[in-house]
């Protein structure tokens, strides 16, 4: 059990740099992880900041401090860094209106419309589900844009009412950066790298397009699939912003990130002396502005009574210190960014593989060990964590479902009644296509979604997508009228995949 150790803090000593780097190796080699990056700052000051491993598989070249990575989710934190730029210029108010900088803004309440502000774009209360319409954004490529995912809100229909419950949200998050360009005429990645990184002394990272050379030294994203470790193609970083930059787009290096942590725990003032954004706006940002539900876990593992959310940040108490922190996750790449304020203490963690384990156990030994606190092997409790699930539940969902479906697919002239086109309101169009006797799955915007189907039981088939690293395959429903003609499709996940195909409401259009 975790607690204050018997000696005190005056025999407590942080983890060596030696033993980060045996840490490093140890996670990455447990949780098949090519490489990480990581970084201390304690008291203004750097105490580490190394690469470790390969920025590829396969190839010879190390992560070093000045290596790309996404860092996903902890962009967030830079869109309300920039957002707080423009509070202080007085351009924007944190309780201003949506639709007073977006007039085409709408979600499907009349009323929350007209009350939701940009504050309730940054703290994932508007009532929608968790991570709806993140089809929208990933997978990447697509063809959607900024302007699809402002008219997609109003097609969501709410789960909870308004400003009461916690539920992740992206798409909001691109909302808040649309206020940007109708604030300042500058884009979204223009204004945050302006205003923001360069100001703070951040010279390798990027809300905007790379530069060529500063991609000479990028890390490239990967994955276990189907039992082994293999590069996913598409997440390799883009030299365009993609359309999901102000949810989770920026590309950064761990040293600029480290300039990024120094600024934040000396709340706004990059160590170069600048003023990026006030002290009061980082108040609030790291203020608590929705309350999240504090776990069993949490407790026992952290000591942890509250958490919360703020602007762009997750709140907590651990051991009896504030943290400020957030994680990032998209394929094949997660981030870590954790501050201890009383401590004077930042961390960064940066990987390009997609172990949340190996994310998680790295960055609790770190920060603990800089509190006076039993220290524990954080990588062996989640290794027998997950030995223990394995044992109660050994067969995976994926493969009962796979044995399922290997059932006789009918004939030609069956299967032709299911082709043709679909339709859902936010999502676009999908095609059912009828090819060498078999059914195809194709989505107009967003063409990762491609592949065969098999047929299941009844008018339900599954599909299997071409892509194996998307790791999310479907069931397909094709729905009926009394008169037994084919209406509709709806769509359910086959295993705990990444994408929300319950969301869709696909109607067909021929």
């Amino acid at each position: 059990m975790l607690g204050v150790s018997a000696a005190g803090a005056q025999e407590h000593k942080r983890i060596s740099d030696a033993g980060v780097t045996a840490l490093a190796n140890r996670a990455m080699s447990e949780f098949n992880v090519p490489g990480m990056a990581i970084g201390i700052v304690k008291d203004e000051q750097i105490l580490l900041e190394k690469g470790f491993g390969v920025r590829e598989i396969g190839k010879p070249e190390k992560v070093n401090s000045e290596t790309l990575f996404k860092i996903a989710s902890n962009s967030k934190a830079f869109t309300t860094a920039a957002l707080a730029v423009l509070v202080d210029d007085e351009l924007i108010s944190w309780d201003g209106l949506v639709i007073d900088y977006i007039p085409e803004f709408r979600m499907k309440d009349p009323w929350v419309t007209a009350n939701f502000t940009v504050k309730d774009l940054l703290t994932h209360r508007s009532g929608l589900a968790p991570f709806v319409g993140d089809m929208l954004l990933w997978p990447e490529p697509n063809a959607f844009t900024v302007k699809d995912i402002i008219y997609a809100l109003r097609f969501f229909e709410p789960v909870s009412s308004f400003r009461s419950k916690y539920a992740y949200d992206n798409q909001l998050y691109i909302v808040a950066g649309e206020i940007i360009p109708r604030v300042t005429g500058q884009s979204w990645g223009e204004f945050v790298e302006k205003r923001v990184m360069r100001p703070a002394g951040m010279k390798h990272c990027f809300a905007d397009t790379i530069p060529k050379r500063k991609m000479r030294n990028h890390a490239t994203p990967h994955g276990v699939i189907e039992g082994h470790l293999r590069v996913i193609e598409r997440g390799r970083i883009p030299a365009q912003p993609p359309i999901s930059a102000a949810a989770g787009g920026v590309i950064c290096s761990l040293e600029d990130m480290l300039t990024w942590v120094r600024t934040q725990l000396n709340r706004g003032t990059a160590p170069n002396g600048d003023e990026v954004f006030s002290a009061a706006q980082s108040r609030e940002m790291w203020k608590p502005q929705m309350l999240l539900n504090v776990r069993e876990r949490d407790y026992k593992l952290n000591k942890t009574h509250f958490k919360a959310y703020g602007l762009g940040w997750r709140l907590a108490d651990v051991h009896g210190y504030k943290e400020v922190s957030h994680t990032g996750t998209l394929a094949g790449m997660k981030s870590y960014v954790v501050m201890i304020p009383e401590l004077e203490l930042g961390v960064v963690l940066l990987t390009n593989g997609s172990s949340s384990a190996a994310r998680s156990s790295v960055m609790s030994t770190i920060v603990r060990s800089f509190m006076p606190v039993e220290q524990v092997d954080w990588i062996q409790m989640i290794l027998d964590e997950a030995a223990a699930e394995q044992q109660k539940n050994p067969v995976p969902v994926v493969e009962k479902a796979s044995a399922k479906s290997a059932l006789d697919p009918g004939s030609a002239t069956e299967l032709s009644l299911f082709s043709g086109r679909y339709r859902d309101p936010w999502f676009g169009d999908i095609i059912i296509g009828l090819e060498d006797g078999r059914l195809h799955f194709s989505a107009d915007k967003s063409p990762k979604f491609k592949g065969v189907m098999s047929h299941h039981d009844g008018n339900r088939f599954v599909v299997t997508w071409a892509d194996r690293t998307l790791q999310a395959d479907a069931y397909v429903l094709f729905e009926t009228n009394r008169n037994g003609q084919v209406t509709g499709i709806s769509m359910t996940k086959l295993d705990d995949g990444d994408f929300d195909f319950e969301d869709l409401k696909l109607e067909r259009m021929d």
